[in-house]
Parts: structure tokens; sequence; C-alpha cells
């Protein structure tokens, strides 16, 4: 294959840390011995326009320069400008997207359906467009390690909270498609550029913005979510709004009957969509669990056993269920993959969701079950946790982007808490594995953010 003269055919990383870089693909050993992550070989060209008109006169103004993976890209000294703001926003997808690329089918069938809305809606409302530039500059800030971003990206965060509180109060604009988006993209935001000088108040962010999401989906009510953006919106982000009630171990709202059935009257449920119907479920049974065990009176703690047991039963057979009639074909990763192609990605997300909360049922039915020796198993956890672990293969891919984020939190969270259970003695090769991904630098702030999530689980045990 002929090459440009003079171009280094080096990985981006390589090329920006001036180190002689090994070729070797899908990522080179000279990054992953120095264990950082390596940004991979395409180098897309990007060319912005160097000259903005000032809004007094026609002179150029100087700006700011970095080089990014995609080419040489000029800051201007007020990001608001339309034109920048785009470029920066383009930058954020490639950055964002698995390959750097739209998928349809992955972005329907996984986490991607703000993606889509945010296309269509970021237009006509400034909060959203304020904090989509927050979440793209952060981004390439981060990607950059350039901390004039990084700082940007966390002042146009912090300005688009306080426009956001001001459009909450306006009962119009306060329950558009819009605003909720920017809502959810807000909790997006401190899941993965949060900040650092307080871990648990980095998982406070989150969980605040999601409690904000559910209270703007009671608001709504079920039936405004059947069609368009808001259907998409609302199946999308069921999964996070799960996950935080699963956190603070309350009953979830989503698990209520009308918020499984109404937003579907006019579409199908997608696979992913049956799944999240089974693990909204968690959260009740989290909340029981608490009741059961502060409570006095003999005859009702039994009660409440004998119902978390049942609907821990019940858990088990809607998973075998949906394991029979609605899981991919998903072969499981034994080394990182050369390239991860969209049914990979689906796969995985689903796969390791569905793994993540068979750990859950079985082991809190175990624990209620006595003689427990009596349980015929219906799954293996051990496997489970291992094909968990064996999916961060495609986790730390360089071309998943930030969307790994999306497939990340929940299973790693599980797989930690289980193999942690079980003791160094079972799982070693497993346990191995998972302490390379975790010190893998692609999903350091999934790292950070489960650590703050969970301040008694440090993950300095795998080290």
């Amino acid at each position: 294959m002929v090459g440009v003269p003079g171009r280094s055919k080096a990985c981006v990383t390589c090329l920006k840390r001036k180190k002689r870089c090994d070729l070797e693909k899908p990522f080179c050993g000279t990054c992953r011995k120095a264990r950082v992550e390596c940004a991979g070989y395409f180098r897309p060209r990007i060319f912005i326009n160097n000259t903005v008109e000032d809004n007094n006169s026609q002179q150029l103004v100087k700006k700011d320069r970095i080089q990014s993976s995609g080419g040489e890209v000029a800051l201007p000294r007020e990001l608001a400008r339309t034109a920048y703001q785009t470029k920066y926003i383009d930058l954020f997808w490639r950055l964002y997207l698995p390959n750097g690329q739209p998928s349809p089918t992955l972005v329907q069938a996984t986490a991607g359906g703000w993606v889509d809305a945010v296309q269509h809606l970021y237009i006509s409302e400034s909060v959203l467009r304020k904090t989509i530039l927050a979440l793209s500059v952060s981004g390439v800030g981060r990607q950059e390690n350039d901390r004039f971003l990084r700082e940007e990206g966390s002042k146009l965060y912090a300005s688009s909270l306080k426009e956001l509180t001001v459009a909450l109060k306006d009962p119009r604009r306060g329950l558009s498609d819009a605003i909720l988006t920017a809502v959810r993209l807000a909790g997006f935001y401190e899941s993965v550029y949060g900040t650092n000088d307080s871990e648990a108040r980095q998982a406070r962010g989150w969980q605040t913005h999601s409690a904000g999401v559910i209270a703007l989906l009671v608001m709504r009510t079920p039936y405004a979510f059947i069609s368009g953006h808001a259907h998409r919106l609302f199946t999308d982000g069921r999964a996070h709004l799960i996950m935080s009630c699963l956190r603070g171990r309350k009953r979830c709202v989503l698990a209520e009957p009308q918020w499984k059935t109404i937003p579907w009257l006019q579409q199908e449920k997608s696979p992913r969509d049956h799944l999240m119907d089974i693990i909204a479920e968690l959260s009740g049974i989290f909340e029981n669990l608490d009741v059961m065990k502060t409570c006095d009176d003999p005859f009702e703690k039994e009660r409440l056993k004998q119902q978390i047991i049942d609907g821990l039963l019940q858990m088990q057979q809607d998973l075998v269920t949906w394991q029979v009639v609605y899981a991919p074909d998903y072969e499981i990763p034994t080394k990182i993959p050369k390239e991860v192609s969209p049914q990979q990605v689906i796969g995985c997300h689903l796969m390791t969701s569905f793994w993540a909360t068979v750990i859950v049922a079985v082991s809190n039915f175990q624990a209620l079950w006595e003689p427990a020796q009596d349980i015929d198993p219906i799954f293996d956890l051990d496997i489970c946790c291992g094909n968990i672990i064996r999916s961060f293969f495609i986790i730390i891919h360089p071309a998943m982007g930030i969307f790994r984020t999306h497939l990340t939190t929940y299973p790693m969270t599980v797989a930690i808490h289980y193999i942690c259970e079980v003791g160094p003695q079972r799982l070693a090769e497993e346990r191995r594995i998972l302490a390379d991904c975790l010190c893998d630098p692609a999903i350091a702030h999934v790292r950070q953010f489960i650590n703050s999530m969970k301040d008694d689980m440090p993950l300095e045990f795998l080290n």
C-alpha cells in the first residue's frame, strides 16, 4: 500500500507523545505498555475557517489553537459563535460514537436515542445547545489533555445549569422535549466529566439530575411518551433512571404498570425494553429488603421475606424467558477484537445487562432461601460474571469512544461486587482480566464514577 510521503503511520497517541509506535493493531503495544489510551490510526482531516468577524469590525481575531486527532482546530475567544459550536459538536460526535460514525441500528438498540433528538431539538433551545457544547468542549479537552478546554467546558456546564434552572420555572418550556434532553445530558456530563474534588459529589450530581428527569416524566404522564422524540428519549433514558433508583434503594416509579405499557401503545417493545421492564423491579425488591431488615415484628418480617422471595423467583423466570425469546446472538470475546461492529456492541450491552441482573437476583435469592443447599440453580453465577468481564474486551476497545459509558457502569459494578464476594480462590483469571481493564485509561472516568457511587467498595483491591 502506497502511503503519503513524509506522513508517519504511527498511532495518533504516539505521534503526540513523540514515541516510537510499534504499529500493532487494533492499538499499539507502546501505548499499552505505557498504560495510556491509544487513539488509533485513523486521522480524518477537519478544515475549520480560521477567521471570524468581530461585532465591531472586519478584523481577524487571534485564537487559541489545539492539535486534535482530527486535525488542527481553531478555538475562538467566544465559544458562542455558531460556526465554531458546530465544529466542536462535530468533533464530540467523533469522540462519542463507536467508530466515530452514527449507526441507526446501534442507536435504536442501545442507549443512543438522545443523539437523534439532539440533532433536531438543540437549534430551538439555548439550554440544550449550551449543554451539548459543554459536553463537546469537555470531550475534546479530555481527549487532547487540554486544561484550557476542560475549564471552558466546565464553565459552559455551570452556565447551562443556571439557565436550566430558569427554564424549568417556565411551565411550557420546562415540559418540552428539549429541556428533558438537557436535564438528561446534564446527568451524563456528571457521570463522565464530574468534579474530581469530591467523588461522592459526582454521584450526587448524577443522581440529582436523574431525580429531576423522573420528576419531569411524572409531570408529563406516560401518555406524553407514546411517539416521536419523546418516546425515544423515554425508552432510551430508562436505564440510567432505573440505576439511579437502584443506588438509592427506593422503588422506581417506572416499574409501575402504566409506565411499562402506555408509552408503547403505538410502538413495539424492543429486547432492551423487555429487559428494562425486568430490571426496574429490582429497586422495589431492594426497598423491601431494607424494610425487612429493620422490621421488629417477626410476623411482618416473615411476610416481607416471603414477598421478596416470590418476587425474586418471578424475576428469575422472567430472565429465563427473556434469554430464550430475546437474547441476541453474541459471541463472548476471548481477547480485544480488531474491530467492533454495531452487532457486537448491541450484544455486549444487552447480555452484560442480562448477566448482571441474573447475578443480583439469584445472589439475593440465595441469601434469603434457607437452607441454601436446597436451591436448584437456574444460572451459574461464576459463568455470568466471567462473561461480563470478558465482554470488557469490547468496551475498552479504542473505537468504542465515550459511548462505552452507557454500557459499562451497571455490569462492571455488579461484577466487582460478585468477584469480591467469592474471594481470590475463584475466578482467578477473570479477576486478572478485570484488573487489567480497570487500569485501562479508556475507562478511567467509569472507574472514578463507580467509586463515587459506592464509597464502601474501593476498587484498589484489584491493584
